[in-house]
C-alpha cells in the first residue's frame, strides 16, 4: 500500500512544526513571556508526535509480515491516544502554572517582541492549517486530519496570544500597568482551558480502538447490509464481529444456511460473498472481510 503523499505532508509539518517550536521558546526566553514559552514547548512536543506519526505512516505502507500478520495500523490510534494525552497533560500544566502565576502577583513582559510573534505566526499557523486540510481532501488520512488538529490548536494559541498582548499594551498605555502583568498567567489559563476540545476530541477515538470498542457506524451498517441479505436468501442467521485500527476495517461473518439449501458448487457461496461484500462498500486495501458458511450452529457460538 502507497502512502507517498501522506509521508510528505507528515514530514513538511514536522520539520515546520520544529522551527516553530524553537522559534516560540526562543521568544519566551527573551521576553519573559510564560505563555510564549509554553507555546513553544507545546509546538515541541507536537514535534515528536509528528515524528512518530511519521514512523507509523511508514510502518503502515508495509505489507504484513510472520511477526504482524495484521500489518501495523494498530500503530495508529496507539499514537493518537499519546498524542491526545500529551495534549491533555500540557493543559493542565499550564492551567496551574497560570494560576500560580496570577497568586503570585504577576508577570512583567517584553510585550513588543512577542506581540511581533503571535502576529507572524497565526498568519503562518492559520495558512498552514488550510493548506494541510485542503491537501488531505484527496489523501483521506486520518493520521494527517488528526496530526493538523496540532496546527489548529497552535493557530488558536497564537490568536489568543495577540488579543491577549495587544490588551496589556492598551493597558500600558491608559496607564494600568499594574493590570497588565496579570495578562500574560490569564492567557496561560485561557489556553489550557481552550486546549481541552481538542484533546478530548483526539483521545475519545482512538481510546475507542485501543480498548477495542466496536464501531457503531460500521457495525450497523453490516448489520443492515446482513438483514437484507438474509431477507432475500432465506439464511437461518448469522453473526458479526467488526473491529476499526485507524483506517483498517476488520469484518468478521459467520452465516447459518438451512440444512436444505441449493449449493451446487463453491461459485454458490462465492457469489454470495461478492454480493454481501459490493453491499458493505468498495473494497481496498485497508479492508479486511471474512465471510464463512455454515450448517451447523456450533460453529457461530
Amino acid at each position: 500500500m502507497s502512502n507517498r503523499g501522506e509521508q510528505a505532508l507528515l514530514k513538511q509539518s514536522t520539520i515546520l512544526m520544529f522551527a516553530v517550536a524553537i522559534a516560540g521558546i526562543v521568544t519566551g526566553v527573551i521576553s519573559g513571556a510564560q505563555s510564549i514559552l509554553f507555546d513553544g514547548f507545546f509546538s515541541l512536543i507536537a514535534t515528536a508526535i509528528k515524528v512518530l506519526m511519521l514512523i507509523t505512516a511508514k510502518l503502515i505502507a508495509k505489507k504484513s509480515n510472520e511477526r504482524f500478520q495484521f500489518g501495523y495500523w494498530h500503530l495508529e490510534p496507539m499514537v493518537l491516544l499519546i498524542e491526545g494525552s500529551f495534549l491533555l497533560l500540557i493543559a493542565i500544566y499550564a492551567f496551574l502554572n497560570g494560576v500560580f502565576g496570577i497568586i503570585n502577583g504577576g508577570r512583567e513582559i517584553e510585550l513588543g517582541l512577542v506581540i511581533l510573534y503571535a502576529a507572524v505566526f497565526t498568519v503562518v499557523e492559520f495558512a498552514y492549517f488550510f493548506y494541510v486540510r485542503y491537501r488531505n481532501r484527496r489523501l483521506k488520512s486520518s493520521l494527517i486530519q488528526f496530526d493538523n488538529i496540532s496546527w489548529l490548536v497552535d493557530a488558536m494559541l497564537s490568536v489568543g496570544l495577540l488579543i491577549s498582548f495587544l490588551a496589556a499594551l492598551l493597558l500600558k498605555s491608559q496607564g494600568y500597568g499594574e493590570w497588565a502583568v496579570y495578562v500574560d498567567p490569564l492567557i496561560l489559563i485561557l489556553l489550557a482551558l481552550s486546549m481541552l476540545a481538542p484533546a478530548l476530541k483526539i483521545l475519545r477515538p482512538a481510546l475507542r480502538e485501543v480498548l477495542g470498542i466496536a464501531p457503531d457506524q460500521l457495525d450497523d451498517t453490516v448489520r443492515e447490509v446482513m438483514d437484507a441479505a438474509q431477507a432475500r436468501h432465506g439464511f437461518d442467521d448469522y453473526v458479526s464481529y467488526v473491529q476499526k485500527h485507524g483506517r483498517a476495517r476488520f469484518i468478521e461473518i459467520h452465516v447459518v444456511l438451512p440444512a436444505d439449501y441449493p449449493v451446487d458448487n463453491i461459485a454458490t457461496l462465492d457469489r454470495l460473498r461478492e454480493e454481501i461484500s459490493t453491499g458493505l462498500g468498495t473494497p481496498d486495501a485497508a479492508r479486511w472481510l471474512t465471510i464463512s458458511f455454515t450448517a451447523d450452529r456450533k460453529w457461530i457460538a
